[in-house]
């Protein structure tokens, strides 16, 4: 069981993913930032009972949370998780430290629930996108207005603002009567607009797996809004 408390809303950040390469629209991201962690260590475990590290391993920086699983033992019960860090747009290194320290807070379950996000796409008429020499920009600052959660901590309800207006609002649907086929699966966001099936998993041309984050994106691209592969092939 984990025993780190769930995310709230001011505790979650959105970032720019994707601008539609017709700028129809953009898709965001969910994430937390290494404060987060550190105040979620502090709360949970206190502050004597969690530390950190960093280690090259083959030029690769990874990053470590170690936590005492058992203050109160004499021993204690020392557990450390490790995970690799990627560069930010802006600082490398501090950006690197940042996020292998945040992988590693996932590994022991801190913010977990965010792998559960749907996809969120903004439309072009509830954000501003720029046009400059072909290419198109958003400098929007979108926020977790409310975030809702299920029985199993996966994310059942969620609204982004932009300026103080919700700009994407998903809400869980009433239990059914009856469960969807297993054929037919309802991944979270993931639904195709036209038939209501839940996108399912597929392999490109070059034999290549094909995410279904992946794959709605380019939907939206292409189609303005997601669509299955069945009604890609009846025209959309």
């Amino acid at each position: 069981m984990n025993m780190f408390r769930l995310l709230r809303a001011d505790e979650i950040e959105c970032r720019i993913s994707q601008i539609s390469k017709t700028g129809k629209g953009l898709s965001l991201l969910l994430y937390k930032t290494a404060r987060t962690d550190a105040n979620i260590l502090d709360e949970t475990v206190g502050p004597e009972n969690w530390e950190n590290d960093f280690k090259l391993v083959d030029g690769v920086l990874y990053g470590g949370i170690g936590i005492n699983y058992a203050p109160n033992d004499e021993l204690g019960k020392w557990v450390w998780k490790w995970d690799a860090g990627t560069e930010s747009n802006t600082e490398a290194e501090k950006g690197r430290a940042s996020d292998a320290f945040k992988r590693a807070g996932f590994k022991h379950g801190i913010g977990r629930e965010l792998y559960t996000a749907p996809f969120i796409w903004i439309k072009s008429s509830d954000c501003e996108i720029e046009e400059r020499n072909g290419k198109y920009f958003c400098n929007d600052r979108f926020e977790v207005g409310a975030i809702e959660y299920d029985d199993k901590e996966n994310i059942s309800g969620l609204i982004i603002l932009r300026d103080g207006k919700p700009v994407f609002e998903m809400r869980q649907k009433p239990a059914e009567p009856i469960a969807p086929r297993p054929t037919e699966p309802r991944p979270n966001g993931f639904i195709c607009a036209k038939c209501g099936k839940g996108l399912l998993p597929y392999n490109d041309s070059n034999g290549k797996p094909v995410s279904l984050r992946a794959h709605a994106e380019r939907s939206m691209n292409k189609f303005g809004k997601v669509l299955c592969l069945d009604c890609i092939k009846e025209g959309g």
